[in-house]
């Protein structure tokens, strides 16, 4: 089977985890997806992610998509096998954030958060940004 022919990830064969870090009054993440499922999958594109308020109402972000060219687009994955992905967000004055967050590719899940849930920096651009998904070995 050539990588092309490899299916693309369906929601219930991945478990993601987002874990922040503060980054100067910002935050600096690692989106990590792992596949659950008992076969090869493929993850495509960069991660949207879009945190969820503490009242269950995703958050009015964005995330900013760069123009980075990577070929292939996509990584594949093994049963058991990691991939991440580097996120960031910037600034945030809205509602609360609270400890999940949707995450999307060619698919939708959602993902625990641990550490800061939200930056502390108030001003600023309050958009998310992500890196492409790397295979985590």
């Amino acid at each position: 089977m050539t990588p092309d022919e490899i299916p693309e990830a369906a929601p219930d064969e991945l478990a993601f985890s987002l874990s922040w870090e503060d980054d100067d009054g910002g935050l600096r993440g690692e989106l990590t997806a792992v596949n659950v499922g008992d076969r090869l999958v493929r993850l495509t594109g960069k991660p949207g992610v879009t945190p969820i308020g503490t009242d269950g109402v995703p958050l009015d972000t964005l995330t900013a998509v760069t123009l980075e060219m990577r070929s292939p687009g996509y990584v594949v994955l093994a049963p058991g096998a990691r991939a991440t992905a580097t996120v960031w967000w910037g600034a945030w004055d809205g509602p609360p954030a609270g400890d999940s967050a949707r995450i999307t590719w060619e698919g939708e899940a959602e993902a625990g958060v641990t550490g800061p849930l939200q930056p502390e920096r108030r001003e600023g651009a309050t958009n998310l940004s992500s890196s492409w998904f790397a295979r985590a070995d």
